[in-house]
């Protein structure tokens, strides 16, 4: 198996993981921002959180990259908008998971680039967008690598995020509980 098959699907892991963080930073800037900016890049954050998500879903369900111009345009927003989610709250935004969403939105925004670009030098009598269906298909190593390296890179962050620091612990775990005279 070559290493295209085996990367093949990591662009779209990589888009899941901004959009997972993004939803993360968005949120908490929504429920615990402090004014309407706040709030306002929350939104955003949100927005295309779901927009990375929804983009990863369709290029994976297709097995290749779709709409490169459209990816491009969300990691480039999505970039945008972690770095004014660190410029309007700098105290609570955390420098780590804003770092860890631009690595990822620039590693799915440059494979969706090299797309455009590939497209581009191929003339119109080789190719035809249903060529790119004759690829090889994504591997099941490799989908399973990548998802081992994005939540490698994804858990820590989103636990650095507003959202993750007040989730409850879960590491208590009592045998009886007290409460209700149980």
């Amino acid at each position: 198996m070559n290493a295209a098959a085996l990367t093949r699907s990591w662009p779209t892991l990589a888009a899941w993981g901004a959009g997972l963080l993004q939803l993360g930073v968005g949120a908490g800037m929504i429920t615990q921002g402090t004014g309407a900016a706040d709030r306002g890049v929350g939104v955003l954050a949100v927005a295309v959180g779901a927009a990375a998500l929804g983009w990863g879903v369709a290029a994976l369900t297709r097995g290749h990259l779709v709409a490169p111009r459209v990816a491009m345009a969300i990691a480039v927003v999505g970039t945008i908008a972690s770095g004014l989610a660190l410029a309007a709250d700098p105290m609570r935004i955390s420098v780590h998971a804003v770092g860890v969403t631009v690595l990822l939105h620039v590693a799915y925004g440059v494979a969706a680039a090299a797309v455009v670009r590939r497209a581009r030098s191929i003339t119109a009598d080789a190719a035809r967008p249903a060529d790119a269906r004759a690829t090889p298909r994504t591997s099941v190593v490799g989908l399973v690598a990548g998802c081992v390296i994005v939540a490698g890179l994804v858990t820590p962050a989103l636990g650095a995020t507003e959202a993750g620091r007040n989730a409850p612990s879960h590491s208590d775990h009592p045998l009886f509980s007290t409460e209700h005279s149980h």
